[in-house]
């Protein structure tokens, strides 16, 4: 059987892994690629990209590409209110949450199929190789090399692996590394929504006992639908008939949305939020929703995996630039070292804010739900809220090349 030799080897068939490819070809770094074997499967999920991330993909030269498929975010209007009609203009609204950079885009909801298929076409044009593994792959991972053999027995050698095959890494299993799961006991669902007005960029999220609704903006008048809820409600919302399902989204946002029509098909899926305890190991570094997979709250997850792969990029230059192995443990504490903060404030407030307010997910109800209302108010005017803005707009618990202005 034939072996493979290659310094980094990149794992995963997805969003995470396409991007990872093209940000170490962006830095001259040398990989190879291994992939399961291809999906007919299209991914009609969006993601909200931040500030620190679109500058990111317009260093890789992706957001030329998603631009015109991208909307931009200019404030987030988060209530545990139903919305009235005036909840499209009002500046100012009553015992809710506003987020806004005073005008300027503080995010850009992207169509994952887009941005998938740019990185796929700028790694088309790699001449690096690209490998498709049969059944389950087999891991020897030893000090300074990293032996994988599928079931066929190919055999590929490496120094390191990165993997981004998903919450549900089978490299992390093999590696016998541990995540822990945060999980809500909820599903999600998704759709496209015509709202047959002006959006005027603003994204929406209400928080119901059983989850949160949002609606991410799209084009003019269109928005991404994604409604988290318990599981037991979930399967039943998705059964009802087209008609049925749309009344229940309108009843569930409120009267300002009474216009609201479903323009396309649903799909559902299990929430699994979920650590890793370790982001790696000698000859291993966990990438994205293999080393930590958050709740969808505003759809901002996949920017942690963007962070990921900047932090990973820098770390294998400054190895590269040092002679070091990229075996070398000190990428890995350097990886954890820069990304832990980040992604385990963003955890925390994701599974805080959802613990708080849907409290029928978790057998739990902390304070009043009048309270609650009254403190989303107070929380509108307190410096905490700029906290959290900051956070959110990303490159301020992280920093890395391809995260700042310059790269």
């Amino acid at each position: 059987m034939m072996t493979f030799k290659t310094p980094i080897m990149v794992i995963g068939g997805g969003l995470t892994a396409e991007i990872m490819c093209v940000s170490l070809a962006y830095f001259g770094l040398e990989y190879s690629r291994l992939k399961p074997p291809s999906l007919a499967y299209k991914d009609a999920r969006t993601t909200t990209i931040n500030l620190a991330s679109q500058k990111m993909l317009s260093h890789l030269n992706l957001w030329s590409y998603s631009a015109e498929n991208s909307t931009k975010i200019s404030d987030i209007l988060v209530s545990q209110k139903s919305f009235g009609r005036d909840c499209y203009e009002s500046r100012s609204y009553p015992y809710a949450l506003n987020f806004s950079l005073n005008g300027q885009p503080m995010a850009w909801t992207v169509e994952n199929t887009y941005l998938l298929e740019s990185a796929q076409q700028k790694n088309e044009k790699s001449i690096l190789p690209v490998y498709t593994y049969d059944g389950e792959l087999h891991f020897n991972f030893g000090a300074e090399q990293v032996t994988i053999t599928d079931d066929k027995g190919t055999t590929w050698q490496t120094e390191l692996v990165i993997a981004c095959d998903g919450a549900n890494s089978p490299t992390r299993s093999a590696s016998g590394l541990k995540s822990k799961s945060l999980a809500a006991n909820q599903k999600a669902i998704i759709a496209r929504v015509d709202l047959n007005q002006f959006h005027h960029n603003r994204a929406f999220q209400r928080f119901l006992p059983d989850g949160p609704i949002a609606l991410m903006p799209i084009k003019q008048q269109e928005a991404a639908l994604v409604w988290s809820i318990t599981n037991k409600h979930a399967d039943k919302l998705f059964e009802l008939s087209d008609e049925a399902f749309q009344q229940q989204v309108i009843n569930a946002l409120g009267s300002g949305f009474d216009s609201l029509a479903i323009n396309s098909k649903r799909a559902i899926w299990p929430l699994t939020p979920s650590i890793s305890r370790s982001m790696g190991k000698t000859g291993l570094l966990l990438a994205g929703d293999s080393s930590h997979a958050i709740h969808p709250l505003a759809g901002m997850g996949f920017n942690l995996a963007l962070g990921d792969i900047a932090v990973i990029c820098d770390c294998l230059e400054i190895a590269k630039k040092r002679g070091l192995k990229f075996s070398h443990p000190s990428i890995l504490l350097e990886y954890q070292a820069r990304r832990r903060i980040e992604i385990e404030a963003i955890l925390g407030v994701t599974q805080g804010l959802n613990r708080l307010f849907s409290y029928k997910s978790f057998h739990l109800k902390i304070i009043p739900s009048s309270l609650i209302n009254f403190g989303l108010g107070v929380m509108d005017m307190l410096p905490i809220k700029k906290q959290l803005l900051n956070i959110a707009t990303g490159g301020v618990l992280t920093s890395a090349s391809l995260l700042s202005d310059e790269s």
